[in-house]
């Protein structure tokens, strides 16, 4: 049934799209292209996910500001890093990484790990050695595993106390991406002194066995395994019997959920359950989300909302495509019935948003007529913002967005789909369509909110953007309330914009029960931004923000923090983390 609503899904979308302009011809996913999803998904992890906010490559002159500032970035880092890392002793780091694990910014999480990918080693060094062990480890603690391999790739380590560690991430990195000849080979390569604990290697070496049908080998090994582990592993056991007799399957699915699971052998069991064809269980996901989600995309015997809210937050994480995301998503099994019973279907899926944005992604993609299409699309969009996930659907609608001809009846839709433009990257189009709604609705507070969205988004250095938002906060009607009114004073601060904010004293909330940073670590903070020792203000702002929402910060610490980032770098991070706080305040995004 999957194969034929599939087929079917791709013919429609064809026929749909038959008669486009040449000029605006959409591109139709199609999943029996050459690379498979786990080829997808793998190729996406060894190269660059280009960011929503970066400039679109066919402008020339912002690919000159880009270069001009990327040859800036690498500069400071190779200045800085010997100011402030190098001088940092390895116990005081170690406590750095330490607490910056969690970091809910996307913008300075993907800026720590471009400083820490842009230092240079000396392996001469012994403090360098030291700094490479406590950055791959912080990189795979985050779920950056296949940026610990790469790095471990750059280098060759002839004797390292910590090559046995550099081992093991490259086996996970292997593990998880299920590329088990790649794991078997390198296991072969290894030297005999090689020893990872917990039987990992002898557990590894079994598991390859079987993969060449050796199974009375690995029979005898996993025998003399059973002798040698002092406790147990019984959830390797019941992978390595069902892999070896599936007629025990009926057993295992039983209680393989009770079993207790060591952590540190999670990649290995990923790729065994794959093999296995077992499905993985949100118990499974939870111990190491950011780490799994890969391996769980990945694995087909899965359920596949566990699939998707994998793929959302790996995608919304910019680690894979919206390309491997929509093949996803169309992979999700809906029959006939339910295709042909929107209504019905949406309304038994309500509990479950993975299987609503797949159904309606895929109800999008059916439609015959561009107008059932279009408003198809509305709901999909206005779905996916009540869930949070509008990032992911307007993207997934970038093809689609060219198909929609500009008439009387579209019109009324315009800052719907300029919206979707202007996450799309595509501002010109976006302008297009909020002048042609505006012409035939005149100016209203759709418009005006969208013209918002295009100015905060569209403005590409800091003095436009600092000029939008002066415009914006000046001329859009919010909500008011005691959170609006903080951050408004704050950004009046910060950027000395000239607006109005509510400087009133409220005297049901005179204590604030939102905790400020101590006042050391606030004295290095502002000692940081003083001497705009960039590299250590990157550290110990983070340090200040783990485990921290935008909108749960104490407006005094958000404000330093704000002041910091307007002056680091010249505010390269600055226009992205304006607009993750108000996304984060719900104030206008």
């Amino acid at each position: 049934m999957r194969l034929i609503v599939v087929t079917l899904l791709i013919i429609f979308s064809n026929f749909a799209f038959a008669n486009e302009d040449n000029n605006s011809e959409v591109e139709v996913i199609n999943l029996y292209e050459s690379k498979s999803l786990d080829q997808m998904v793998l190729d996406n992890l060894n190269e660059e996910i280009e960011f929503e906010e970066e400039a679109q490559a066919s402008n020339e002159t912002n690919e000159t500001k880009d270069t001009a500032i990327n040859e800036v970035e690498v500069k400071q880092i190779d200045i800085i890093k010997n100011n402030f890392i190098n001088a940092v002793e390895i116990k005081d780091l170690r406590n750095y990484f330490l607490n910056i694990e969690n970091i809910k910014s996307v913008t300075l999480q993907k800026q720590i790990i471009e400083v820490l990918e842009n230092y240079e080693f000396d392996f001469k060094n012994d403090k360098d050695k030291d700094v490479f062990f406590l950055i791959i480890n912080y990189l795979q603690s985050i779920g950056q595993i296949n940026k610990s391999y790469e790095l471990i790739e750059r280098y060759q380590f002839d004797k390292d106390k910590n090559l046995n560690f550099y081992t093991k991430v490259k086996f996970n990195y292997l593990l998880s991406t299920f590329q088990l000849n790649e794991a078997c080979n390198f296991k072969d390569e290894l030297n005999s002194n090689t020893k990872i604990d917990f039987f990992y290697l002898e557990k590894l070496d079994i598991f390859c066995l079987i993969l060449n049908n050796n199974i009375s080998e690995a029979n005898l090994l996993n025998s003399i395994l059973l002798e040698s582990e002092k406790k147990l592993d019984n959830y390797y056991q019941l992978l390595f019997s069902l892999i070896t007799n599936p007629s025990d399957q009926i057993y295992n699915d039983q209680n393989i959920k009770n079993i207790e699971i060591n952590k540190e052998l999670i990649f290995l069991y990923s790729a065994m359950t794959r093999i296995a064809e077992l499905p993985f269980s949100q118990d499974f996901y939870k111990l190491d989300k950011k780490n799994l989600s890969i391996p769980i995309i990945l694995n087909q015997a899965s359920p596949i909302d566990l699939r998707i809210m994998a793929a959302n937050d790996t995608f919304l994480e910019k680690l894979i495509t919206i390309d491997s995301l929509a093949a996803l998503y169309m992979s999700a099994d809906f029959n006939s019935d339910q295709l042909n019973n929107p209504k019905e279907t949406i309304e038994s899926l309500s509990t479950n948003k993975e299987l609503s944005m797949a159904f309606l992604f895929q109800l999008v993609n059916i439609q015959i007529f561009p107008n059932d299409r279009l408003k198809t699309l509305i709901q999909f969009w206005n779905f996916a913002k009540k869930n949070n996930l509008e990032e992911i659907a307007y993207k997934l609608s970038n093809n689609m967005l060219s198909s929609i001809e500009a008439n009387s009846e579209n019109i009324i839709y315009g800052p719907e789909i300029a919206t979707a433009y202007i996450f799309n990257n595509n501002y010109e189009l976006a302008v297009n369509w909020i002048e042609l709604y505006e012409k035939a609705k005149e100016v209203d507070s759709k418009s005006i909110y969208t013209r918002v969205l295009l100015d905060l988004y569209s403005s590409n250095n800091i003095t436009s953007f600092i000029n939008s938002i002066n415009l914006t906060l000046d001329e859009y009607t919010y909500k008011q309330d005691n959170q609006n009114a903080e951050l408004l004073f704050v950004l009046k601060s910060v950027m000395n914009l000239d607006i109005n904010s509510d400087i009133s004293i409220n005297l049901d909330k005179i204590f604030d029960d939102r905790s400020m940073p101590s006042i050391f670590l606030l004295k290095e903070i502002n000692e940081s931004i003083n001497n705009n020792d960039f590299e250590k203000f990157l550290f110990y702002s983070l340090i200040s923000l783990n485990n921290r929402e935008w909108n749960n910060l104490h407006p005094e610490h958000l404000k330093l923090i704000l002041n910091g980032y307007l002056q680091y770098k010249d505010g390269i991070l600055f226009r992205n983390i304006i607009l993750e706080i108000f996304k984060n305040y719900k104030f206008i995004i």
